[in-house]
């Protein structure tokens, strides 16, 4: 799933470090799926790439029918991918559909080859990450999109296990899923009545577990052992200083019940690098990090009942989810800082300068080698 582990730490074990960069040949603005050597990210290009971790050696491109933004999920030699831009296909008084014309698409690649293994056409943009779970003896990926529906797809056929009508659209909220249980959000519905919410749904039949009026479609929850975190994001009409409030919430797992919910901070929206206004928090151990992309900050909560531990202000917008590892915390701003972040008390131990906007594509760490895209470019570094 987006960030592979539903607490969204993307850290994986390692003996070695490794040093390069390469260009994509187009904006990487979605995750990065690493699988042994092999690293696979899309672009604005419109094209699946694999890259040799070790090296940063093209291993292939596939082409894709438009631009993609998910993470890629990769299950035995299947990568599948979605695709999709944010444009309003059709809004009316009782409907809502994000898309382009033609429809986009689910495509599974040969995970060696880049050759298509099947494809499944939406009416809708396909930019949320879908998830992949074992429910009811199927493997399926499951993913909410841009035409207000919610699918299981068979990964190895690529047909229809279930799907279910919620309305409004998921613009970028990636799904996670743990135990069983399929986490998404859809909103964004303005004018329709039809407020963000995040729904939990039972992977094996899409049946509704609960669904509670939080968060934003931009933003893929957090889950962690008892509680869903959820970011939200709303404009507000109050002083030039603001015009957005960010504000973030734990929802209990069990019965989709609010435990706690914060005025995270307030301050201007900007479009640089991406146009995500709510961001997926990270939770290691018993600490929730979260991006707050309207006021410029980057903050710590304690994840039981929500205390502030700490908060950074950043050069600009944080706009992607974090990584931590050995205490210390690593994420990128929308002015192409790469900050290093004490995990305990929140100093920031090293600013480093790249020469593009981080997007909302998340660092993943593999050992103690540290993978980011910069826009076009992906960069191996070394961790101190």
């Amino acid at each position: 799933m987006y960030q592979y582990y539903p607490s969204h730490n993307a850290v994986f074990a390692g003996t070695h470090s490794y040093r390069w960069h390469v260009d994509a040949g187009g904006k990487i603005n979605g995750g990065l799926a690493v699988v042994g050597n092999t690293i696979y990210a899309q672009t604005f290009a419109k094209q699946l790439i694999a890259i040799d971790r070790r090296s940063g050696h093209v291993l292939w491109r596939a082409a894709l029918p438009n631009i993609a933004m998910t993470t890629p999920i990769v299950e035995d030699d299947d990568v599948i991918v979605g695709t999709g831009t944010n444009a309003t296909l059709l809004q009316t008084a009782t409907r809502l559909v994000w898309g382009v014309p033609g429809g986009d698409e689910i495509v599974a690649f040969d995970a060696s080859s880049g050759r298509v293994r099947w494809r499944y056409h939406t009416a809708g943009e396909d930019m949320p990450s879908p998830a992949f779970v074992v429910a009811g003896g199927r493997d399926l990926v499951v993913f909410a999109n841009g035409d207000g529906h919610v699918r299981a797809l068979d990964v190895r056929t690529g047909k229809l296990a279930w799907s279910r009508y919620l309305g409004g659209v998921s613009t970028m909220a990636s799904a996670a899923a743990d135990d069983g249980t399929v986490y998404v959000l859809l909103g964004f519905a303005a004018g329709m009545h039809v407020p963000n919410r995040v729904y939990a749904i039972h992977a094996s039949d899409g049946r509704i577990v609960w669904s509670a009026p939080y968060g934003n479609a931009d933003d893929s929850p957090t889950v962690g052992t008892d509680d869903v975190y959820v970011e939200d994001s709303q404009g507000v009409k109050g002083p030039p200083t603001v015009d957005e409030i960010n504000d973030v919430y734990a929802i209990s797992r069990s019965r989709g019940l609010l435990v706690w919910g914060r005025n995270a901070g307030a301050g201007h929206f900007t479009n640089v690098g991406t146009n995500e206004e709510a961001i997926a928090a990270m939770l290691d151990r018993d600490t929730l990090f979260q991006s707050l992309p309207a006021a410029r900050k980057f903050a710590a909560y304690e994840a039981g009942q929500g205390r502030p531990e700490w908060t950074i202000l950043t050069l600009a917008a944080v706009k992607m989810s974090a990584v931590a590892l050995d205490g210390r915390v690593y994420v990128g701003d929308t002015a192409g800082i790469l900050y290093t972040i004490d995990e305990g008390n929140g100093r920031i131990l090293s600013r480093r300068r790249f020469p593009k906007p981080f997007t909302c594509s998340s660092p993943v760490i593999v050992g103690t080698t540290l993978y980011i895209a910069d826009e076009d470019m992906l960069y191996a570094l070394p961790l101190p």
